[in-house]
């Protein structure tokens, strides 16, 4: 059976390592999946991030977006971005 989800975004399987910065905590993980609204990134440390959490997500040295946690589980994390990137 399959089921149609509509969603707001389009999403983009990606593969690219960041770090993510929460209140308590930075850790690295993957960025599995990107939308110009958030995205997805697995590898993440469990039970760390809390749903609105709000973290930053690091590209590299300069570019850091922030947002807040949508969902976490399974080690991991949907991000929902503050401002909708262009």
């Amino acid at each position: 059976m399959s089921v149609l989800v509509i969603r707001a975004s389009k999403r983009f399987a990606v593969r690219r390592p960041v770090t993510l910065h929460g209140s308590e905590r930075t850790n690295g993980g993957l960025m599995i999946e990107l939308s110009s609204e958030g995205c997805r990134i697995s590898n993440a440390e469990r039970g760390v991030y809390a749903i609105d959490q709000e973290v930053t997500v690091q590209l590299d040295e300069a570019e850091h977006i922030p947002g807040r946690v949508r969902w976490a589980h399974d080690g991991c994390v949907g991000i929902k971005f503050a401002r909708a990137l262009r």
